[in-house]
């Protein structure tokens, strides 16, 4: 026998195997046909192995692509032009189940106009009047229509959630059917604003009012811009220029209210006229108008009306001049009636319509620079604009 430190040469290495049943791991010869469904199922795993590594890999480099997008994005790498939409807030992105439950159509335009409308009623010397507004600014500012307001000593406002508040006048403005009441209710909620320059004849119009008879529901008439740029007389016997005439005929007491386009936002201020134009027809001040009026009256108590002193008809090039003023700031430019007003200050006229709210952009005392063409010849022409207060 060898002594206990040299090995046997002629032993084994490792000593005889265990019984395969007391072992952990069998050779696959020992496993018969098994073996092959072993092999298998082992390759099968590898694959998914493989599979899930390459799915982290794909998933690990689009998120890689989306951190450089951003990057490249904030550094300035693309260059594309930011276009500004007449919205008031941002809102967090909704599930399709949330989508799915709003409402849709005149029903969700209503439920987003409604909580910024209100019932206006006016105490007068020979009685009162009712009307409504449409709150303009989340401090207390309200618009409504002019004519609602005529020797008011008191007014009262009644808000969507019910609450009612004494309302303050600011100011109003004859030739534009526009005024402003101020109250005392904490923040409110405001109407969004549009612009009323994009409208198209047929596009749908809503007419949102909150009348005296509708139990605190606003009132709701659906229509079209039926025509543009038309030229009515207020209750009052003012002439209007560049209303909107729609067929969403609004509700007695909606006067002063909102007309909506088919999104929501305020497109024009629902006004009161003499006689309208038609049966089931209605008129309302452009909003365009409408805010540069309450912007002026809250700053300054009265609005500022810029004169240039013209008449004129659209045409495919601009504004066709039919008619200048005598010693106005046109006349003394050297406009002549048959000219074209092409463009102002750089900026292309398309309407009579837009030559106005261009020049409400502007305060008496300004000079504007036209292109004005003549017998097919541009000319540069400069005015220094007036200023024109109702008579």
């Amino acid at each position: 026998m060898p002594p206990d430190d040299e090995s046997d040469d002629d032993a084994p290495a490792f000593g005889a195997p265990l019984p395969p049943d007391d072992r952990l791991w069998r050779h696959p010869s020992e496993l018969g046909p098994v073996a092959g469904v072993a092999d298998v199922a082992a390759e099968g795993n590898e694959r998914r192995s493989n599979s899930a590594v390459w799915g982290i890999a794909v998933v690990a480099g689009l998120l890689g692509a989306a951190l450089s997008l951003g990057i490249v994005a904030m550094a300035g790498g693309f260059q594309s032009k930011v276009v500004d939409k007449p919205v008031v807030e941002k809102v967090p992105v909704r599930t399709v189940s949330d989508l799915a439950s709003q409402p849709s159509g005149v029903v969700g335009v209503a439920r987003t106009v409604a909580p910024s409308i209100v019932r206006l009623e006016v105490t007068t010397g020979t009685g009162s009047i009712v009307g409504s507004g449409v709150m303009f600014r989340d401090d207390g500012y309200l618009v409504t229509d002019a004519h609602l307001l005529q020797a008011a000593s008191d007014v009262q406002a009644t808000l969507a959630d019910g609450r009612s508040v004494s309302g303050k006048v600011i100011g109003s403005d004859s030739w534009t059917a526009v005024a402003v009441v101020k109250i005392d209710a904490g923040q409110v909620p405001v109407a969004t604003f549009g612009s009323a320059t994009g409208l198209q004849i047929g596009q749908t119009a809503i007419a949102i009012g909150a009348p005296e008879d509708s139990g605190g529901s606003p009132s709701v008439t659906v229509g079209v811009v039926s025509a543009l740029g038309k030229q009515v007389d207020s209750v009052e016997g003012v002439g209007l220029r560049d209303m909107i005439e729609t067929a969403a005929a609004a509700a007695d007491g909606s006067s002063g209210g909102a007309l909506s386009d088919g999104n929501g936002v305020v497109i024009g201020l629902v006004t009161a006229v003499a006689e309208p134009d038609g049966a089931n027809l209605d008129f309302a001040a452009p909003v365009d108008v409408v805010r540069s009026v309450a912007e002026d009256i809250i700053a300054t108590g009265t609005a500022r009306h810029t004169w240039l002193g013209v008449e004129g008809a659209d045409a495919d090039s601009g504004v066709r001049v039919t008619k200048v003023v005598g010693d106005s700031p046109a006349a003394q430019a050297g406009i002549a009636s048959d000219d074209v007003i092409a463009a102002v200050d750089g900026t292309k006229v398309v309407s009579m319509s837009a030559l106005r709210l261009t020049l409400r952009g502007h305060h008496a005392g300004d000079t504007i620079t036209m292109v004005v063409t003549r017998s097919g010849e541009d000319l540069t022409m400069t005015a220094t604009l007036g200023e024109k207060t109702p008579s």
